[in-house]
């Protein structure tokens, strides 16, 4: 099948989320539908506070919606077992933070290895991870923490361990935002390329348009709630 197939990687059927302290209940998303192609570049926009990343964070497992329901390829979120959602998350979904989440006392190597050192894999993947980081440009920073490297650079490292478990979806939590215009304009230029080479599905939280093209899917929230997409529409097979 090719990447760039016609169906559909994310799908968000009437979700709602709120957050409880205490006796107050603050509802984020307020009945959120939306779908997004499988191997397609998507954004989501939207004013700050309006719940873009959280609803990144309920399409990466990383929580439950309140009620309503989020299907990946197909497979209901809520349905599965946890075992099952953290292994979906672990071995299918790359996550690519604004504050890069690099540990500090690691090398640039060994934190895009990180997902495997849990199950035992880390040396398995070693080549492949210094591939990868020469891939992106750090080829003598294999050996470097992340003290010793820019912003762009930290940023890099976590772009290559996301992509090394070779993720059939790439969940970005506005990836530039810590980064000058020239570092975060070099970032979606990698995003792009590694996205036409592996055909994965990348979604990205963004609060600047500049790097939205006219092929892009795009999908806008406005307090909690769906406002607008644009892009070619998914179809289900």
């Amino acid at each position: 099948m090719s990447p760039h197939n016609s169906s559909t990687a994310v799908r968000v059927e009437d979700v709602t989320k709120s957050y409880v302290n205490g006796a107050r209940e603050t509802p984020v998303l307020r009945g959120i539908s939306c779908e997004f192609p499988a191997g397609e570049f998507a954004f989501i926009v939207g004013p700050s506070g309006s719940g873009k990343s959280t609803l990144l964070h309920l399409m990466g497992a990383l929580d439950l919606p309140t009620s309503g329901e989020i299907y990946l390829q197909g497979r209901a979120m809520s349905q599965l077992p946890q075992a099952e959602r953290d292994r979906l998350r672990r071995e299918e979904i790359g996550f690519i933070f604004q504050s890069f989440n690099l540990l500090k006392n690691l090398t640039a190597l060994d934190n895009v290895l990180i997902p495997f050192m849990p199950v035992g894999q880390a040396g398995k993947f070693r080549d492949e991870a210094k591939a990868l980081l020469r891939r992106v440009g750090l080829g003598d920073r294999l050996d470097h923490k992340p003290s010793q490297l820019s912003g762009g650079e930290q940023q890099r490292v976590a772009i290559a361990r996301a992509v090394l478990k070779n993720p059939s979806l790439i969940l970005a939590d506005e990836p530039t935002g810590e980064l000058d215009t020239k570092s975060g304009q070099q970032i979606f230029e990698l995003l792009r390329d590694l996205q036409q080479e592996r055909g994965a599905t990348i979604i990205t939280v963004t609060h600047d348009h500049r790097y939205i093209r006219d092929e892009d899917t795009v999908m806008e929230i406005l307090d909690g709630k769906f406002a607008s997409q644009r892009g070619r529409e998914p179809q289900t097979t």
